[in-house]
C-alpha cells in the first residue's frame, strides 16, 4: 500500500467528516487507506462518522491520548509505505499527492514534507514553513517580538525547510520509525517541531511544497481555554528541555515565566464565535437545494464566482465544484471583501461557515 492518511479527532465530527470526504477524493488514484483515531470525543463522533458508510479504519480510544500518542498508536496499524498526518479541520485538493509521487525520486534523502496552508479566508498560514527555534527565538516569541521564526522562502516555492507543521506532514513509514516517532511527552503542540528537528539531526532533509495548497480551518478541534494555554506553553518548556538541555535553574526560570504568561492570557480568553448573517447569499452550484434556501436569506444561484462580490455569504457546492476549485476560489479571494465562505457537505446535510485563523467557525445543519 502506498499511503496511510492518519487523522486524530476530538469533538469535531463535522469538520472530520468534511475532511474525510476530501481525502477519499484525493486517494482515488492511489492505493491508500484512511485511519481515524478518535480521542474519546463526547460529540457522538463515532456514530456520526460510521453512519456515513466510509471505507475507513476507525480506532476508538477510551481516553484522550493527546496528539502524539494517538498518532503513534494509529501508525502501528498503518500499512502504507508513506504516512500522511492530517488535522481533522482541513480540506485537501484532489491533486495534493500527485506532485510528490510523480517526483519523489528527485527529493534527496527526504525526511518530512509539508504543504502550503491557507485559512478559510484565504490568508496564508506562515507556520507552514518555519526555521528551527533558537533560545533567542523562543524568548522573543514569548515576548511577542518579531523574529525570523518563519522561513523566508517564498510561500509558493518547493524547497527545503527546517520545521514543518503537524497539521499536515508526509513522511515514509520507515523514516518515521527511524527517528523514533512523535515524542509522547507532548500532549498537544510542539511535537511537530521536535519531530522536524529529529529528522534534520538524523541527516534527513525536510521539504516545503508551496505548489499545492490545502485549507486549515484552524483550531476547530481546540477550545481556547486555560487547558489550551497550558498545553501550548507547556510544549515550549518540553522542547526547550529536550533540545537545549538547560540547567535546572534555567528550566525552572522558564517554567515560572511561562506560568505567568498562562495566568495573564487566561484573563483575555474569548470563545465567542458569533458572526453576522448577511442578507445576501450566493450559492455556487448547478442545482437548487431547498434546505439551503430555508436556512439562508435571498439565495441566488450562480455557476461561478464574481470577485467583486462583497458583504455576502458564498456557499460552495462540492458536488458541482472540485475541492481543488474550492481551494482556488478561497485562495484568490480579495481579502478586503467581507465574505463569509460556506462549505456545503457532499450529502447536503450541513454547511460549515468558517472565519479566519483567530475565530472558530459555525456549523449549520440543513
Amino acid at each position: 500500500m502506498k499511503l496511510s492518511v492518519i487523522i486524530v479527532s476530538y469533538n469535531c465530527k463535522v469538520y472530520l467528516d468534511y475532511c474525510i470526504q476530501s481525502v477519499i477524493s484525493a486517494l482515488k488514484n492511489f492505493h491508500g487507506e484512511v485511519i481515524v483515531i478518535d480521542n474519546n470525543s463526547t460529540d457522538n463522533t463515532k456514530d456520526f462518522i460510521r453512519s456515513k458508510g466510509y471505507n475507513i479504519k476507525f480506532i476508538e480510544s477510551k481516553i484522550n491520548l493527546g496528539f502524539s500518542k494517538a498518532n503513534n498508536q494509529a501508525v502501528k496499524s498503518a500499512k502504507g509505505e508513506y504516512l500522511f498526518f492530517l488535522n481533522p479541520d482541513t480540506l485537501i485538493p484532489e491533486n495534493l499527492f500527485d506532485l510528490f509521487f510523480k517526483e519523489e525520486n528527485d527529493l534527496n534523502n527526504m525526511g518530512i514534507l509539508g504543504f502550503r496552508m491557507i485559512d478559510a479566508k484565504g490568508q496564508f498560514l506562515k507556520e507552514s514553513k518555519r526555521n528551527s527555534p533558537t533560545k533567542r527565538m523562543v524568548i522573543k516569541k514569548l515576548l511577542g517580538i518579531k523574529n525570523n521564526y518563519y522561513s523566508n522562502i517564498d510561500e509558493f516555492d518547493f524547497d527545503s525547510v527546517e520545521i514543518l507543521c503537524g497539521a499536515n506532514m508526509l513522511i515514509s513509514n520507515k523514516v518515521f520509525n527511524q527517528i523514533n516517532c512523535f515524542n509522547e511527552e507532548y500532549f498537544m503542540y510542539g511535537e511537530d517541531i521536535e519531530l522536524s528537528k529529529k529528522s534534520l539531526l538524523t541527516g534527513f532533509k525536510n521539504y516545503y511544497n508551496g505548489k499545492n495548497t490545502l485549507i486549515h480551518f484552524k483550531g476547530e478541534s481546540t477550545d481556547k481555554n486555560i487547558k489550551y494555554l497550558k498545553n501550548f506553553y507547556g510544549a515550549m518548556a518540553i522542547y526547550y528541555k529536550n533540545i537545549f538541555s538547560p540547567s535546572r535553574l534555567n528550566l525552572f526560570t522558564l517554567k515560572f515565566f511561562l506560568r505567568l504568561i498562562i495566568n495573564f492570557k487566561s484573563l483575555f480568553i474569548n470563545s465567542d464565535s458569533t458572526k453576522s448573517k448577511f442578507e445576501k447569499t450566493f450559492f455556487i452550484t448547478d442545482s437548487v437545494n431547498h434546505n439551503v434556501s430555508k436556512n439562508y436569506r435571498n439565495v441566488i444561484l450562480k455557476k461561478e464566482i464574481d470577485h467583486s462580490d462583497n458583504e455576502c455569504n458564498i456557499i460552495l457546492d462540492p458536488n458541482y465544484l472540485t475541492y481543488n476549485e474550492i481551494i482556488e476560489i478561497i485562495g484568490s479571494s480579495n481579502p478586503s471583501n467581507n465574505i463569509n465562505f460556506c462549505f456545503l457537505s457532499k450529502d447536503y446535510s450541513y454547511v460549515i461557515e468558517s472565519c479566519g485563523m483567530n475565530q472558530k467557525g459555525k456549523v449549520v445543519f440543513l
